[in-house]
């Protein structure tokens, strides 16, 4: 499993991804695994969905942190 820099909440959403990668892995070739595999590729896709969202969460609170450049008002 490869690592990512990031939040423990992505980190948990990458862990829960390998383990279903090994689920479905587990249930190749077994009779009646196929149901099981669709249903596991479902909550895989679940979880890659959830840590799309936090990705774009964390980008987005590093370009703020970043600091925009900000409008500095005068007074006369």
């Amino acid at each position: 499993m490869t690592t990512e820099a990031g939040t423990q909440g992505c980190l948990a959403l990458i862990a829960c991804k390998h383990h279903l990668e090994e689920a479905m892995a587990a249930l190749q070739g077994l009779d009646g695994g196929g149901d099981l595999q669709d249903q596991l590729l479902t909550l895989h896709a679940q979880v890659e969905r959830m840590h799309d969202q936090l990705r774009r969460q964390a980008a987005k609170r590093q370009s703020t942190a970043q600091g925009e450049p900000r409008l500095m008002s005068t007074s006369g």
